[in-house]
């Protein structure tokens, strides 16, 4: 958890703050969070322009993810039970789709992001990294992740499971 508390008290991080009084007076209109208010542009796009806050910030997420996956493993096993497949959408490097891919051997797992962000990584015989945009499109699989980062509010993360119906 280290490298997310580093990241969460990283100026580019606190800075955002400074700027909420004038976020609530003007509801929030033109500028969507306190982030782009700070740093004129949102935070994956600064990330995507900023090489040392994008390393520090995915080595934030696969610390916060691996808790998070630990212990859905340990107590929601039977959630992956009958998949063939999953993507996890916006995965990063990976981390979560790593220990699902090596718990369930079975299950073809995919890691979609951005082009910089999957760019050199080499996936397994059950895992693979797919470059796009979740905007654009998703690849057609059982089961949909999602892992939701909420660290101008709470802090929290929340991970998301959909499966599709046919």
């Amino acid at each position: 958890m280290i490298p997310f508390v580093q990241v969460m008290l990283d100026p580019i991080l606190m800075d955002p703050w400074h700027n909420l009084s004038q976020w609530i007076q003007n509801g929030g209109d033109d500028k969507p969070t306190l982030f782009a208010i700070a740093h004129d542009k949102p935070l994956y796009e600064y990330a995507g322009d900023d090489a040392k806050f994008n390393y520090l910030f995915n080595k934030a997420m696969a610390s916060d993810s691996r808790l998070i996956i630990s212990v859905m493993i340990e107590h929601c096993k039977g959630v992956f039970e009958g998949l063939k497949s999953l993507v996890d959408v916006g995965g990063g490097t990976g981390t979560v789709a790593k220990v699902i891919s090596n718990e369930f051997p079975e299950l073809k797992c995919y890691v979609l992001d951005l082009p910089r962000v999957v760019e050199g990584l080499e996936g397994s015989n059950n895992l693979s990294y797919v470059e796009g945009d979740m905007f654009k499109s998703v690849p057609c699989v059982d089961a949909i992740l999602l892992k939701r980062e909420d660290p101008f509010y709470n802090g929290n993360s929340q991970l998301c499971f959909h499966v599709p119906s046919t």
